[in-house]
């Protein structure tokens, strides 16, 4: 069941709520901290949206809405193509309406759809060179982000080296699986800090931190691969023509950690109602998997669609985020 947007009565109540969503948003891309779940924080965003619809001569400079993260994070690492954010919908109707919107753009009705966990933690662009990895960063406000290159050799599923020579980007997710928070907070505590408050603020906090007497493993699951500028051209045209669900398959063969292995795998679907009920099969299976969670992402599989949908200045037109209630945070 979808909540309803926060109701927003006037301009003080708008610019209280920019304020409230924006402090949020940095709070939670620092340290996973957010002062608000994700359902407030989603519910407030769609009550500013709306309130600027309705009074587009009153938009605030630094209006979360149309940014990547919020308009809460920088970066200075330049990313080859954009790193964006995603759209979200909260219902089958809102899904369906959707897909419809993304056929009437296309021009005509969406061939194959891929299915994905969305996986509760940092988003990150993984640099190789001739198949040995070089750089990590973040992605920060989707233009740029922050070199965290210091914690290569930490993350689990990001191989140095690939299983073919390849000049490629593997972006993905760092988050820490159940076992590994619980570890985390064994390491942090016995070192005299404070327990982490949650799996994914652990993991922003951990990947950030560059001198810590000690380190803690966390986990990457890659959900895309993508051509470099020094990307032979050979290759590059290989990469752009290949479907999401083959990039992935081409991923794991290279050795990156995909979903593949996991409860929960990438799939394909045909239609909406496929779509629905894989997401009806991921949110069942949500709370026994090893690992946080917080929706479904569906996108259009074939490249050409991808590539006539086109993107947004904050979100792809052809993916969608589908979000699941917000399940009670783990606690050390």
């Amino acid at each position: 069941m979808t909540t309803p947007a926060a109701q927003i009565v006037d301009d003080a109540a708008y610019a209280q709520a920019v304020e409230d969503v924006v402090a949020a948003a940095a709070a939670y891309y620092t340290d996973g901290a957010s002062p608000l779940d994700d359902d407030a924080y989603d519910r407030l965003v769609r009550g500013i949206a709306a309130w600027e619809a309705a009074h587009p001569d009153q938009v605030l400079p630094h209006s979360p809405t149309g940014k990547v993260a919020g308009g809460a994070v920088e970066g200075d690492v330049p990313h080859t193509v954009p790193m964006l954010s995603l759209d979200n919908v909260f219902s089958p109707e809102q899904f369906t309406a959707w897909t419809a919107s993304l056929a009437r753009r296309i021009g005509h009705e969406v061939e194959r759809f891929s299915v994905e966990a969305k996986l509760d933690g940092l988003a990150v662009a993984a640099r190789y060179t001739e198949g040995r990895l070089t750089r990590l960063i973040t992605r920060g406000d989707g233009i740029a982000g922050e070199d965290v290159s210091h914690a290569l050799g930490t993350l689990e599923g990001l191989p140095e080296k690939l299983e073919q020579p390849l000049t490629v980007e593997v972006r993905g997710e760092v988050l820490m699986t159940t076992a590994q928070f619980e570890h985390a907070n064994e390491v942090r505590t016995a070192h005299g800090g404070q327990p982490f408050a949650n799996p994914r603020g652990a993991s922003a906090g951990t990947l950030r931190a560059k001198d810590r007497a000690y380190t803690v493993p966390m986990t990457f699951f890659g959900y895309g691969l993508l051509p470099l500028p020094d990307t032979d051209a050979e290759l590059t045209e290989r990469l752009d023509g290949l479907a999401h669900s083959e990039l992935m398959a081409l991923a794991a063969r290279l050795g990156v950690h995909t979903t593949g292995a996991t409860a929960v795998p990438t799939v394909t679907a045909s239609t909406a109602e496929e779509v629905l009920e894989r997401v009806r099969e991921i949110a069942g299976l949500r709370a026994e998997l090893p690992f946080g969670i917080d929706g479904i992402v569906v996108k259009a599989d074939l490249a050409a669609d991808q590539r006539a949908a086109g993107s947004g200045s904050r979100a792809p037109r052809w993916a969608i985020a589908y979000k699941l209630p917000v399940l009670p945070q783990i606690q050390s």
